[in-house]
């Protein structure tokens, strides 16, 4: 009887756990029923309980029967009701709720605002809803009294009729004020706004509490994707959409911005690569047009708002403003002080220890790339800020698109099946190599075969086996095949093809590209041109425990694996020049800084990003200093050097970050560079101890 009930009103998992929450719920919302009992339900204006009218008079009997038996508080139901959630439904869903701490600093945070807001009454919402906790904490803070209406939407039976009875029971059973949807927030909005593409005044919000949903793009349905994207384009957001796949968490963004009223405000718990990724640029221009961006928050505890969630995540508060004069954002470290943090981020408090303030509107282009380096006292960035500013006024720094071009900098050749592809290879050794071929040895039945180098490009294969020398020993090639019938290779590359097919290594470029499989790479080869001798790793352990480089060089102009970006130069000296800025501790320092993390110390730049870095300029550094900063690369080429924290005292390295300090013109070469050192070595990358 319990699952046929909760089958029919589409509450999933049908559990005894989930039966015990329905009955509380229902429980409570009957203690605010003048009218009677279930039946008397199915008369309310509440959309959350339409599916009551399913159920037999049997089964709502039987409903009747169990309500004495079950004592457990609605705010537990809240709790209890997300873990409830198959793991499944919850990454489908992204259904991860915020946790007590969030909570508490968006119910003060609204709380303050209402104390500086004129109006008397506001509508209350949360487009993704789950149980209501937010909404139900922040009604309990500010007074039924503010209320003028509360509604949510969320996708989950079982968590939307706990959200329902909650609010019931947080506004002391004021139904007609409360509508708590069963659906889709992207759904039930569209279909809700008007053919001139005006927001319902059912869907209309003065404060907007959410923890949107973060679904990676690929887990969504194709057909799902497109019509967010029309939707989104309908709506008046395309020109914020940079990619085809941006992220959900985005898209909920400007569905939040489309509800809610001039002076009203959001606050939100999102990923915090909203803030550094390029998915999140759009949200970003978002905020800065349409919106007064009152405080940006981080833990101090943990790196998450949310219950089981992977995601290093920040809390947002801003105002839907146009305001002329743009006032700063403070961004805060979150520990217990909720109250605190909440007056100062609406401007009744000054700025008290671990906070400060940055004017968005006003942020040099490379530190717009990552607004978490704007978090905390940061020595180690006013240094950075301090060099970038003297270097780009004195032009011997300049922006990279600027200095070198867009076209300067491309990602290495991606390839389907690299067992296959690159030669020497897990099942292939090189066994000879002369200025027009290679021989090659099967390693389990030592067939011998020899390739032409008309067919083989030489290539860097992965970071790691450059980890210690800046010169790169390239001893890899990558298999590059034109469009050609197989019979028409000669036998030898035949029999290698065949190869790969029966040997499996083949197989995904086979899915990926039908007929001429093998040509994928050729193609391009062809088109991008993807050879330099300047390469920089795709990705780096800042605690560089296995690496003593960041870049690498090539004599000749080689190719390379989508491992690297390969930056193009006209000459040597350019190449060196360009090493030794990659390799100096000025750069390493930007890294740390500015980069997007991928983990706790695995971080990268993507290619927009080093477009929008600083780059030494090598139009203007005068021929005297280039020369001084190749031979301090000349001295390292070769050299195999250390983890980073172990060049800090050697005079190698010392040499080249000088002769890179002083290509830029920097004020005070020697201080400066002594600085990096000591904040680098008390940097929380660094494991080894600190050598004074």
């Amino acid at each position: 009887m319990q699952n046929r009930i909760l089958q029919k009103l589409g509450i999933k998992p049908s559990t005894p756990e989930s039966f015990q929450i329905f009955i509380a719920s229902l429980k409570t919302i009957l203690q605010y029923n003048k009218e009677g009992g279930i039946e008397s339900l199915k008369t309310w204006d509440a959309p959350v309980l339409a599916d009551l009218g399913r159920l037999s008079p049997n089964e709502i009997a039987y409903i009747e029967s169990e309500l004495p038996k079950v004592d457990i508080a609605i705010s537990e139901c809240q709790v209890q009701v997300q873990k409830l959630i198959p793991q499944d439904m919850r990454k489908k869903f992204a259904a991860y709720y915020t946790i007590d701490q969030a909570i508490r600093l968006m119910v003060c945070i609204v709380r303050e605002y209402l104390r500086t807001l004129g109006k008397e009454k506001v509508i209350l919402a949360d487009p993704f809803l789950g149980s209501a906790r937010t909404l139900t904490a922040t009604i309990k803070e500010i007074g039924i009294e503010r209320l003028e209406k509360v509604w949510g939407i969320e996708p989950l039976a079982l968590p939307a009729l706990v959200a329902y009875a909650s609010l019931l029971d947080a506004t002391k059973g004021k139904k007609d004020i409360i509508n708590v949807t069963v659906g889709d927030a992207f759904e039930e909005i569209s279909n809700a706004t008007s053919f001139l593409f005006t927001p319902s005044k059912l869907y209309r919000a003065d404060v907007i509490l959410t923890n949107p949903p973060f679904t990676r793009w690929k887990h969504l349905q194709e057909t799902y994707r497109v019509h967010l994207l029309n939707l989104m384009d309908r709506l008046g957001y395309g020109n914020y959409i940079e990619r085809k796949e941006p992220s959900l968490q985005t898209l909920s963004m400007f569905l939040s911005d489309w509800i809610l009223n001039d002076e009203g405000l959001v606050v939100s718990v999102l990923p915090a690569s909203t803030f550094y990724t390029i998915y999140g640029r759009g949200y970003k221009s978002l905020l800065r047009k349409n919106y007064e961006i009152l405080g940006i928050v981080q833990s101090t505890y943990r790196p998450s708002f949310s219950e089981d969630s992977g995601f290093k995540e920040v809390i947002i508060a801003a105002v839907k403003r146009r305001a002329i004069v743009k006032k700063p954002t403070v961004f805060a470290q979150l520990d217990d002080n909720a109250e605190e943090v909440a007056r100062v981020i609406i401007g009744r408090h000054e700025l008290v220890h671990r906070m400060n303030s940055f004017n968005i509107h006003e942020l040099p282009r490379f530190l717009d790339i990552n607004w978490l380096s704007l978090f905390g006292e940061n020595r180690l960035r006013d240094v950075v800020v301090d060099i970038f500013e003297q270097g780009l006024r004195k032009k011997t720094l300049g922006y990279w698109e600027d200095v070198m071009g867009r076209k300067s900098i491309i990602r290495g050749v991606e390839m389907y099946g690299p067992e296959f592809f690159f030669i020497p290879n897990k099942y292939w050794r090189l066994i000879k190599e002369d200025k027009n071929s290679v021989e090659i040895e099967n390693i389990e039945d030592k067939t011998k075969l020899i390739l032409t180098k008309e067919f083989l490009i030489r290539t860097l294969r992965k970071p790691s086996l450059y980890s210690y020398t800046i010169e790169a020993s390239v001893n890899s090639y990558m298999l590059s095949l034109p469009p050609l019938e197989i019979d028409e290779f000669p036998d030898d590359v035949q029999d290698y093809i065949r190869w790969g097919v029966n040997s499996n290594t083949a197989r995904p470029a086979i899915n990926a590209y039908g007929k001429y499989w093998y040509s994928h790479v050729y193609k391009q080869m062809e088109t991008k041109q993807p050879f330099g001798q300047v390469f920089i790793p795709d990705k780096v352990d800042l605690a560089f425990k296995r690496r003593g480089v960041f870049a690498n060089y090539t004599r000749e102009k080689v190719a390379a694996s989508k491992n690297f970006y390969i930056v193009k130069c006209n000459s040597e000296n350019t190449s060196k020049l360009l090493v030794g800025w990659f390799n100096s501790t000025i750069f390493l320092s930007t890294l740390v800084l500015l980069s997007r993390r991928i983990s706790e110390t695995w971080t990268r730049f993507l290619e927009n990003d080093y477009l929008e870095l600083p780059v030494i300029n090598i139009n203007t550094v005068t021929e005297e200093k280039i020369s001084q900063v190749c031979e301090n690369v000349n001295k390292m080429l070769e050299k195999r050097l250390p983890a980073l924290w172990d060049q800090f005292r050697e005079d190698y390295r010392r040499g080249l970050d000088l002769a890179v300090a002083e290509a830029i013109r920097l004020e005070n070469p020697e201080e400066t560079v002594e600085q990096m050192y000591h904040l680098l070595l008390d940097s929380r990358f660094n494991t080894r101890p600190h050598r004074t």
